[in-house]
């Protein structure tokens, strides 16, 4: 349970945790002399502490010309939710809701009340080139599941009160606190009006295309439906149209984009026997 794992977390790791969050983006492994530098922990109890956590597998440590350390999954996930928790945002974590390889899902309660809090495992690359003063070929790889998250709640914070999202509370580390939305995805559920269902679905991706935002991965097991709604879902790999720069960011966006919208068409033609045409519907959008 990770309420368990948390509650077995001291405040002198916390503090060491904050000094390998502050320098991730410098260090693939933070050295233990800048985390005893800006925890203000000596150097010896940064060492203890570290040690402590490697154990539990919540730090990873490395020895090469010094010591250092990285985040596991579990332990950004659980330094990201005290981030949550310090600023009295979270205050109960509940049951996880779901795990697979690209995120683990909780139910909590936030300030908002109920909620759902996403933990990111995967570090989707950004769609343009990375432009960071180190390469990320030098970073951990928890640096990228933090850029995930970011970039997930990024584009929630753009489509919502436009496009039918969750609301975005709040981002801290690989973590995205959300709206609970009670609704099942589409492939679990049998419509009885899916021609209605896929219209509104394509204007809203329209809407996003309009906003800036291609989804990236669109497809059934991303949109929820209920019957009062349908809301898209799972934004780490949305691609920002103002970011993009070139003819050929633009070409890729497009390309992506024709690979939503037509994940969607096959979907629905042989599930409901629709019979619609990707190229004119993609073509819509676009034009």
């Amino acid at each position: 349970m990770l309420a368990e794992r948390f509650r077995r977390i001291r405040g002198l790791a916390w503090r060491v945790m904050d000094g390998i969050f502050e320098n991730m983006w410098d260090y693939k492994f933070v050295p233990v002399e800048i985390i005893s530098r800006d925890s203000n922990v000596e150097e010896h109890k940064v060492e203890k502490v570290l040690k402590s956590l490697s154990d539990e597998k919540l730090i990873e440590l490395k020895q090469t010309e010094y010591l250092g350390g990285a985040f596991t999954f579990l332990g950004l996930s659980l330094y990201s939710l005290n981030r949550f928790v310090r600023k009295n945002i979270v205050t109960m974590l509940g049951k996880k809701m779901g795990e697979g390889k690209e995120s683990m899902i909780y139910n909590c309660i936030s300030k908002w009340g109920e909620a759902v809090i996403k933990f990111h495992k995967v570090g989707y690359p950004s769609f343009k080139k990375v432009r960071e003063k180190r390469d990320y070929g030098d970073l951990h790889y928890t640096v990228l599941m933090v850029r995930s998250a970011k970039n997930e709640f990024n584009a929630l914070k753009k489509l919502y009160g436009k496009v039918s999202v969750p609301k975005p509370y709040g981002w801290e580390g690989n973590a995205v606190l959300m709206e609970l939305i009670d609704a099942k995805e589409l492939y679990k559920v049998r419509l009885e009006n899916p021609k209605d269902v896929f219209d509104y679905i394509i204007e809203e991706v329209r809407e996003m295309w309009k906003l800036g935002i291609v989804h990236g991965d669109l497809s059934q097991f991303n949109i929820l439906v209920n019957p009062e709604g349908i809301w898209f879902i799972d934004f780490p790999q949305a691609i920002d149209l103002n970011e993009v720069e070139t003819d050929e960011e633009l070409r890729m966006a497009e390309d992506i984009l024709k690979r939503d919208v037509t994940n969607l068409v096959n979907y629905f033609n042989k599930t409901y026997r629709l019979n619609v045409d990707a190229d004119r519907v993609i073509e819509e959008i676009l034009h």
